[in-house]
């Protein structure tokens, strides 16, 4: 699933389903594509439509729309090289711990995910 707004300033605002093990329903929301810094009022309207978009998984993944975490990575603490928001639906603490520590991992766990992706198809079709 991808679906982009265009804030008031005109800059772009994109949602998309990543896929994750262990975070089935895992989403990003990011601020355009490294097109220069975005201003606070900016990352303030990204952050309303994040909350949005992860109140209504919760509600449509489980029925109640406070099943979600949403995680900021500003400045500081992102990778990526333009701000983004980690939507993570979850039912219970415990599933939101697991998918936390998958975030952390995450940089370990794709490759490996991708390793097996083959292996299972393969088994699969056996």
């Amino acid at each position: 699933m991808t679906h982009t707004w265009i804030l008031s300033t005109g800059r772009r605002c994109t949602l998309v389903a990543r896929a994750l093990p262990f975070v089935p329903h895992y989403h990003v929301l990011s601020l355009g594509d490294g097109d220069g810094h975005p201003s606070a009022t900016e990352i303030d309207e990204a952050f309303a439509l994040a909350h949005a978009a992860a109140r209504s998984l919760g509600l449509g993944l489980f029925g109640d729309e406070q099943c979600f975490s949403v995680l900021f990575n500003g400045a500081r603490t992102r990778r990526m090289p333009w701000p983004h928001f980690h939507l993570v639906p979850a039912r219970t603490v415990a599933e939101k711990h697991r998918a936390l520590l998958a975030l952390s991992l995450k940089r370990w766990l794709r490759p490996v995910a991708r390793a097996l992706a083959p292996t299972r198809l393969a088994a699969r079709r056996a």
